[in-house]
Order: C-alpha cells, then structure tokens, then sequence
C-alpha cells in the first residue's frame, strides 16, 4: 500500500479527540506516571514542550491497558494454543478455545478498542506541533517515539485481524475509514520503521532518573520490530542483517537464569528492548465487569493465573479468579534438567520461598510446599498480594532470547552453524543451575540434529518453551501453518476451524460505522 494513497483519503471528517487525563503525566520527572480525569482544549492546549511530552505519554500508557499485553491480550492469545487450558465456562473464553469466536465478545472488542485507542493518542502526537517549543530535536524525538508506538500498535493489530481500518494523523475518524488488508497495513508499518530508522531522531538508549526517561521505546526496538516483521512475513533475508545489528551493537544480555526472565524485582532488564510498565496507582480500582471503567494500569496477570496454594477464588490472594492451567502437553516438552520448567510453572511438591501469608490465606513461615493438584503457571507471578488495582510488574514486549531464536530462524538455509551458535546461548541459560551457579550438561544443538531433530523443530521448540505464557506462540503457529496439526483436542481431534486463524471484526463497531466497517469473509 503506498503511503501517499493513504494519506490522501477523501471527505473524511478529522476529529480531534478529547483526551483522559488518565494519560497525562504529573510532570517531565516521572514522564508515565498519571492523573486524575479531565477534559483538554485543542485550542488552548499544546503550547509548551511538556504538554507535547504528557501527549506522547498518553500512547505509552495506553499499552498498560487492562485488555492488552500482559492481561487479556494475553490469555486470549495463550488459550488458542496446545500451551495453555482453562476451567473457566464463561462463553468468551469457550468460545476462543474452540475457535468459535464470537462477534460479540466483549473481551475482543475490548482489545481492538484499546489498540486504536493508543493509535489515537500517537496521532495526535505526530498531528501536533506546539508553536513555543524550541528544541527541534525533542519535537522530532517525540513524534518518532509516537511513530514507533503506532507502528506496534499496527503490527499488533495485524496479528490477530486480517482486515481493519487505518487511521492516521491525517485521518483520525472514529467510524467512517475503510478497511485494509493485512498486507497494506503491514507495508504501511514497515515503511514508518525504515523512516524512523532512516532519521535517527531516536536514541539506542536513555539516561537519567528510571521515571524521567527509562521505559521509552528506542532505536533497537525500532530495529526489531522491522526485523519481526520481515521474518514473520516471509522475508528471512532483510531481517537478518538488523538481527545482526542488535546482537553485536545493542549492549543487550540474557538474564543470568530463567527465573530472572520476568523477576518483579528486574524492571528495564538488560534483556528487554521494550517491556511495558505497570503501576498499580495509577488509576482506579478494576471492577471486571464494568465497561465503563478501564483505567486502572496495574497487570492483572496474578488474578488470572490459579494459585498455588490456595482455592483461586479471592481476588485479594495470589490466583484470584481466573483458572489458567499449563498442559501436560507443554510441561512434557521442558527436557530433564531444564530449570524453565520449574521457573515458569510450578507442580506438586515444588519449594516456594515465600513469606507473604496471603499467599495461601494465612500464617507461614520462610517457605511453603505446593499443595496445588495441578501444574500451575508461575512465570511473571509476583508473590505479593493482589490489589484491586493491579501489580507492578512489568511484561516483555521483545526481548533479546526472542533476538537470538529469530536470529537463527532466519538463518536457516544460509548459515545454519550461526543460527546453532544463538540457539545454544538460549539453552545454556536454561540449564543454569542458580544452586550450583554454572550451566548443567546438556544437549547441544548440533546433538539434537544429529539424533533425529530437524534445526527448523528445534527452533520451534525451543521458542514454545522460552517465550511461553508471554503471548507469542499463537502468532508462531499460524505463521508456521501448524494451527491444523498443533492446536488439538484432548481426544486428538483438531478444534482448529478452518478459516478463524484470525478474530472477526467486532459487530459494535460495523454497527457504529453505519455499514463502513464490513466483517472478514471467514466470518459471512
């Protein structure tokens, strides 16, 4: 799709859209933090540099979004999947599990809102250009920040639509844009990342306080984002020379063991290009079921996953309500000595050093045993209790493990020793004892080649087990064109249905367009 062609869309009504207050910031010295709802004056309001920041911030906040990334994005993505099941009945949540998607479901409508919402907010970033400010500089970084956050909102979008509107700063109508296919929002995408590339308006890296600059999107993430994009649409050989790039130049390292990939405790890891940032305070409490109220930017996550060692049915202790159980089928893939397994999800018997009694509901000592009868999800589980606002941790975008296995996906057919080289890295970790600090024996690549394994497999392998529970194995099984043959019952039949690999189009918002908005085919 070119560019100008979209920019030149006719007779389409700009709205400048009143912003929540939600998104602002208190000042440039803590550039996420938010405040209390109010209403803004296109007129009156961007004359100064802070106001343009506070703006820009209003996009980064909207990725903390109670329906993306670490909370619902998550767990719908997670339950079409081999990796991941529930006991939960509500219709949504069945529905997805057996690709009978509803066009309906709140929850889907919720995450395509928010998407757009942020899109929104980035727009109107790049659309601004207060007349007071001085520093070229920090206008052209602001709107390349804006620009990277829109392409990922985009991409994002892409990855579970097929077909859906594009808004851009030259368009910003809520209901009445047509609709694009993936292909030209992705050719949209990718040209936005070269640009920014190309300017070099943004920094490899920030400094100063953690709440004045770190948490930014930067030119590494930049590159990454094109590189994914080439890979995961079948362009292995553009995408290696930025893989390259960000591994030799980008300063980035793997946490020294698993148990640290998603550590409360290791906000702006050496190992994120980006992770989104949560903060309990910020916002209101979440009241689940009430449409209305969306602001709270604490992560869900330790309300969705089941406990541990208590019943999963208080809000207030570790679990929560919601009832997301790992597979056998998953934990089967983990080989002996890999200490993911025990890092991302806990069984039976496991030791958990912890001292926060509402974690089981009442006093304990300096640990506690898993009393749970079934395998539960631990990866990103913070052990402290849950508020009615949320947690604070934060929850990888992309991070330099997910670097090293594209890296070596890409290279397959071209240098298959390299790729063997980063996929070994990914493994060493894993088998890193932190009781005996050093790296237990194990297979190497080559070894698991040489016994029977093609490269491509254990590349997907390994993918499932590193990068599980953090929303990205869905996305790797359509794009493989394994859905069919992966994604089954548990009596072996495929619940995959032909055509659904994509959600369909929420009908509030065809109903809203007055017709504009059309559903998918698969969906007629």
């Amino acid at each position: 799709m070119n560019r100008n062609n979209l920019k030149d869309m006719k007779n389409l009504k700009i709205y400048f859209l009143l912003i929540l207050a939600g998104a602002l910031i208190s000042s440039c010295d803590d550039f996420l933090d938010v405040k209390n709802n109010t209403l803004l004056d296109r007129d009156t309001y961007f004359q100064t540099d802070l106001d343009l920041m506070r703006m820009l911030s209003a996009s980064y906040s909207n990725m903390a979004d109670v329906r993306l990334y670490a909370n619902h994005y998550w767990r719908q993505r997670a339950l079409l999947t081999n990796d991941v099941f529930t006991i939960e009945t509500e219709d949504d949540l069945a529905g997805n599990y057996n690709f009978n998607f509803r066009e309906d479901s709140k929850e889907l409508r919720g995450i395509w809102s928010s998407l757009y919402k942020g899109i929104r907010r980035a727009n109107t970033v790049i659309k601004e250009r207060p007349e007071t400010i001085q520093d070229s500089l920090l206008i052209k970084r602001a709107k390349a920040e804006a620009k990277l956050l829109r392409a990922n909102y985009y991409f994002t979008l892409i990855m579970q639509w097929d077909f859906v509107p594009f808004r851009d700063e030259h368009n910003m109508d809520l209901f009445t844009v047509p609709q694009f296919t993936r292909e030209e929002i992705l050719d949209f995408v990718q040209l936005e990342l070269k640009e920014i590339i190309a300017e070099k308006s943004l920094p490899n890296s920030y400094s100063g306080k953690v709440n004045e600059e770190q948490g930014r999107v930067t030119m590494w993430f930049a590159k990454g984002l094109l590189a994914k994009s080439y890979l995961f649409f079948d362009e292995p050989e553009k995408a290696q020379p930025l893989f390259k790039d960000i591994i030799e130049n980008g300063g980035f390292v793997l946490m020294q063991n698993a148990e640290d990939i998603m550590n409360v405790n290791n906000r702006f890891s050496p190992e994120n290009l980006f992770e989104v940032l949560y903060d309990h305070q910020v916002g209101g409490p979440l009241f689940w079921f009430d449409d209305g109220l969306n602001a709270s930017e604490g992560t869900q996550r330790n309300v969705y996953l089941e406990a541990m060692v208590q019943d999963g049915n208080d809000p207030d202790k570790i679990g929560g309500y919601q009832n997301l159980r790992p597979t056998d089928d998953l934990i089967n893939t983990f080989e002996p000595g890999d200490f993911r397994l025990t890092a991302f999800i806990r069984q039976k018997g496991d030791t958990l050093y912890y001292r926060n009694p509402r974690i089981i509901g009442g006093e304990v000592g300096d640990y506690v045993i898993s009393t749970s009868d079934d395998p539960v999800i631990a990866k990103g589980l913070t052990s402290k209790a849950n508020n009615p606002a949320g947690n604070d941790e934060s929850f990888p975008v992309m991070r330099l493990a997910d670097i090293y296995l594209m890296y070596a996906e890409s290279l397959i057919g071209s240098n298959e020793a390299e790729a063997m080289r980063y996929i070994d890295l990914v493994r060493d970790r894993a088998f890193y004892s932190p009781i005996d600090q050093e790296v237990r024996p194990h297979l190497s690549t080559q070894e698991l080649v040489n016994g029977g394994k093609s490269l491509m497999q254990v590349i997907k392998d390994e993918r499932r087990k590193e990068l599980c529970f953090e929303g990205h194995r869905y996305n790797d099984l359509r794009r493989w064109g394994d859905l069919n043959t992966i994604v089954s019952k548990i009596d072996g039949e495929s619940r995959y249905i032909e055509g659904r690999a994509f959600y369909p189009v929420p009908q509030q918002e065809i109903d809203k367009s007055g017709g504009v908005l059309i559903q998918s085919p698969n969906y007629k």
